[in-house]
């Protein structure tokens, strides 16, 4: 083909046309290719192939090359392009063209999908935690992060912070706003938090004294981050303002008429009942919230609504004192009122939760009893409930996190050094999965990554894990594993479950993984096993893939 001549000087050499010099684009894995000056395909390198597809003639953004390399368009090309390869399979590229002397263009395409999907990926990260600071700054409860070993609050999430007892964010913590009579409580409180195991829950009730007005206060903290020495550095909670409610019992423990007026009437759960544990009195808003009879609560044990004898169905409650431990710190004065939480099996089948909020009070007969407030907490437990799973899940597959794991595994060893038996770790790694994400498209991806997850929930056995720690990574904790002979059956399972093909719509996969698998008698930490197991993984793919091997 003949280029289009262009403008030289006179006596000067002319310059080399796209069509004289075939070689000058270096073969790289770059999609770059030349066109001539009608803006024909002159040479194009291997990239160019695997972004088009093979035997690809048309190309994007055709008009705009041809314009260009024919001279009639004044500047470079720069646009991204909407386009489908020979084999149906939809890509989005970056076209970036210039003309070159004497006719022709130079023609650079790069693939751009993902950069697309990641920002939209990021987009609804975004999304999702102003979602979660949303929520945050609409709880009616005051939020706090506070440094112990600095004696400053940290955050909160409102400025009536103060109101509650809390300094304004990045003020030193101090106790001239608490009750004289409440302060060796508060000073216990932050002792304990101290001396805090992992997870354990410290609560204290204090009264708040501003001018002549007091306020009641209760907080629920826990230690979240420690220093190296492992002594407690920042502590996170909630702080509830109980005026209204301790205030409104006190008033019920003063006038009889007032005290049954409003039992009667009030719009949270209330019972009345004997310091030998049996129930005198309930209110309708109690045989609601149950839905039971007045006449089934009545002369029923107390012990059966607040702390009902075998496991609670939802687990142990780490910082829960037991119902007759509350009831002794009530009659020895050293507390004025506790509370507990529980959940109950209502008898239409669904499950509730309440916060029990237990005082010393008086009978009609001016006898000393129980009273408990019973206030339905269901739907902050079930917004509570959500945030954890969000926090310890992955959202495409619905497994288990990195955190949730590693927690799994250490729970997994201390169960194996104390019972014997063998703890193990499998890495699973699927194998050339970028291909699927490059050929049929991060949808596919996923498709493909959610049904691996499927697959390996149908391996566990009761009491393993499975979780994904990103990517194309997944993780096996499994206990009980006798000897090398249950591990290589365990292994060879996970690898022939994920050779199953795979119907991804736009068609059929078969995928393979790299297995690292690692067990211990319980001697090695949670760190080293996982080490151990990922370093086996990478073995398995030095030995071809599609294998597994063991540390």
């Amino acid at each position: 083909m003949t280029a289009l001549p262009s403008a030289r000087p006179s006596g000067t050499a002319p310059r080399p046309r796209a069509t004289d010099r075939p070689g000058a684009a270096v073969e790289t894995a770059e999609a770059i290719a030349l066109l001539d000056a009608d803006g024909a395909l002159v040479h194009a390198g291997p990239g160019f192939t695997r972004l088009l597809g093979p035997g690809a003639t048309d190309l994007p953004a055709a008009d705009a090359l041809r314009s260009l390399a024919a001279g009639d368009a004044a500047g470079d090309l720069d646009l991204d392009v909407e386009t489908v390869r020979a084999d149906g399979t939809p890509r989005t590229l970056r076209v970036r063209a210039s003309a070159v002397p004497g006719g022709g263009a130079l023609l650079h395409l790069r693939d751009v999908g993902a950069e697309r999907a990641e920002a939209a990926e990021l987009a609804a990260l975004r999304t999702r935690l102003a979602q979660l600071a949303a929520v945050v700054d609409a709880s009616p409860d005051t939020i706090y992060r506070i440094h112990l070993g600095r004696g400053r609050v940290e955050w909160t999430n409102t400025g009536g912070a103060s109101l509650l007892g809390l300094p304004s964010a990045h003020d030193a913590v101090g106790l001239d706003v608490v009750h004289p009579d409440d302060r060796p409580g508060v000073e216990r409180a932050v002792r304990s938090l101290r001396e805090a195991a992992p997870g354990e829950i410290v609560e204290c009730t204090y009264r708040v004294v501003t001018g002549a007005a007091e306020r009641w206060v209760h907080t629920r903290s826990t230690v979240t981050d420690r220093d190296r020495h492992g002594r407690a550095e920042q502590v996170v909670g909630i702080a509830q303002d109980l005026t209204e409610t301790i205030t409104t019992m006190d008033a019920l423990a003063g006038s009889e008429r007032r005290f049954h007026e409003v039992f009667a009437r009030g719009p949270v759960g209330m019972l009345l009942f004997s310091l030998e544990g049996w129930i005198s009195e309930v209110n309708e808003a109690l045989c609601t919230f149950l839905g039971r009879d007045a006449a089934e609560l009545v002369g029923a044990p107390a012990a059966e609504l607040l702390d009902p004898d075998g496991p609670d169905p939802a687990g142990p409650r780490e910082g829960a004192a037991p119902l007759a431990a509350q009831q002794e710190a009530l009659l020895a004065g050293t507390a004025e009122v506790v509370h507990r939480e529980h959940r109950y099996e209502l008898p239409d089948g669904r499950a509730a939760w309440a916060q029990v909020t237990l005082s010393l009070t008086s009978s009609s007969t001016g006898e000393p009893a129980f009273l408990a407030f019973v206030e339905d907490i269901t739907a902050r437990k079930r917004e509570a409930e959500q945030l954890e799973h969000a926090a310890l899940h992955d959202p495409l597959t619905g497994l288990p996190n990195r955190a949730k794991v590693e927690d799994r595994l250490r729970t997994a060893l201390a169960r194996t050094q104390r019972l014997g038996g063998g703890c193990a770790v499998l890495f699973v790694d699927l194998d050339h999965f970028k291909d699927v994400n490059d050929s049929l498209g991060h949808a596919a991806g996923d498709d493909l990554l959610r049904d691996v997850a499927d697959r390996l929930r149908g391996l566990l056995r009761a009491g393993d894990t499975a979780a994904r720690l990103g990517g194309d990574e997944f993780v096996l904790v499994c206990e009980d594993v006798a000897d090398a002979q249950a591990l290589a059956a365990i292994a060879d399972r996970v690898c022939e479950r994920i050779t199953i093909p795979v119907d991804l719509g736009q068609r059929t996969v078969t995928v393979t993984a790299s297995v690292g698998a690692a067990r211990t008698t319980g001697t090695v930490s949670a760190a080293e096993l996982m080490r151990d197991a990922d370093h086996a993984m990478y073995r398995a793919k030095a030995a071809g893939r599609s294998c597994w091997r063991v540390a």
